[in-house]
């Protein structure tokens, strides 16, 4: 168990550079430091109940998560005559990749009270490393234009951190901020004068960091996160005065730079949002009931001439902006069904969790939040957004 711990320590620290810290392949296929961190966590993890022969928990979402990767397993075998051996083994890899993050919620539901709080302060200072290395990206480097070859956007004068990508930093930063926000709370209870300070600075460098990523689908992540989580701790007089400061902020507040993207009412990110989604439906009416494949997007796009030169690299053209659009493209209805389960599952295992943990209310409050974010960008399938919450769900549950 020692040996698991060091490298679940090592792994969320590594967190801040996964992204900036992969190896790009060729063939769309990439691999990061986080990622083979979390490989060497599981088969630490496997090995550990194999040498003490001590048997696996299954938890309270073992079936969903089971169900769905099944579906999206057959949902590739079924479409296997219409892919190439390698696209077919590509798309199998990121459906492993999907499981692998998802074993971090059976590997942190098993530890201890004590070493779950552990975690979840290792989580506060991760978390925060990225707010940082997001005002240091604004300020020294502020395009990504040199990137282009690789498959990134732009993203002139807007914060990415090391994600890369405003949008998805934009959401990571309101889950993380829910994050902080219940330490706050629990601070003010204990009357913790120097660590309620420090906590809450951090808490406002992450409003900040939010409010420069220009992205919309992260400010409306943040307003239905916040109210729910205000109303699961019963302060709903606060909910007007929060809505009015996101107002406030959104309008009012000057921008050092006045670009496209920084632009709160920009139209050309939304006209290429509806020409993405009227190619997932074409998809989806051609193949309603198991989709095209998990993780097989790109390859059916490329087939019916959806795509350009770069389009095993481009980033946006392996899937949809939609999570559930990309589940239905590539798993069907029944892929669907089995994911919405698994949402409702997660939301489930926060409710009854509520008066015990004070994650719990994180839990509903973040997936809540991304629920209406994965309908402008693909949150739910975004896998540094995927490791907190399955590690939340983790430590939600007690064991």
């Amino acid at each position: 168990m020692g040996l698991l711990k060091v490298i679940l320590f090592i792994f969320i620290l590594l967190f801040p550079i996964a992204e900036v810290g992969r190896i790009q392949f060729a063939n769309g296929v990439a691999i990061s430091v986080n990622d083979i961190a979390l490989g060497l966590l599981i088969l630490s993890w496997l090995g550990f109940h194999l040498y003490k022969r001590k048997k696996f928990d299954k938890g309270f979402l073992f079936k969903p998560v089971i169900l769905f990767s099944l579906i999206a397993l057959v949902s590739l075998l079924l479409n296997f005559l219409n892919l190439k051996f390698g696209a077919l083994l590509i798309s199998f890899s990121y459906l492993l990749r999907w499981v692998f993050y998802a074993s971090l919620y059976f590997i942190a539901k098993e530890f201890n009270p004590k070493f779950k709080l552990k975690i979840s302060y290792l989580l506060l200072v991760s978390g925060f490393l990225v707010v940082l290395i997001g005002f240091a990206q604004y300020f020294f480097y502020p395009s990504l234009r040199n990137l282009y070859y690789l498959g990134w956007d732009e993203h002139l004068y807007r914060l990415f951190s090391s994600f890369l990508d405003p949008n998805f930093a934009g959401a990571f930063y309101v889950l993380y901020f829910l994050f902080v926000f219940s330490f706050i709370t629990g601070l003010i209870k204990k009357k913790n004068r120097v660590k309620f300070i420090i906590v809450s600075l951090m808490g406002f460098l992450t409003l900040v960091a939010l409010y420069l990523t220009y992205s919309r689908s992260a400010l409306i992540m943040l307003v239905v996160s916040v109210v729910v989580y205000l109303y699961l701790i019963n302060k709903k007089k606060f909910i007007l005065l929060i809505l009015l400061g996101i107002f406030l902020s959104i309008f009012i507040l000057p921008k050092s730079f006045q670009t496209e993207g920084t632009n709160f009412l920009r139209a050309t990110s939304s006209e290429s949002r509806v020409s993405t989604a009227k190619e997932a439906l074409g998809i989806i009416q051609r193949n309603p009931l198991y989709g095209v494949g998990f993780n097989a997007f790109r390859y059916d796009r490329n087939q019916q001439g959806m795509t350009g030169p770069n389009w095993e690299l481009s980033h946006g053209a392996a899937g949809t902006v939609n999570s559930f659009r990309f589940v239905i493209a590539t798993t069907g209805v029944v892929g669907l069904i089995a994911f919405l389960w698994l949402i409702y599952k997660i939301l489930f295992l926060g409710r009854i969790n509520l008066k015990q943990n004070k994650l719990s209310i994180v839990l509903i409050s973040l997936i809540v939040g991304l629920i209406f974010n994965s309908i402008f960008v693909n949150s739910f399938f975004y896998v540094l957004i995927l490791e907190w919450v399955w590690i939340i769900a983790g430590l939600t549950e007690n064991s």
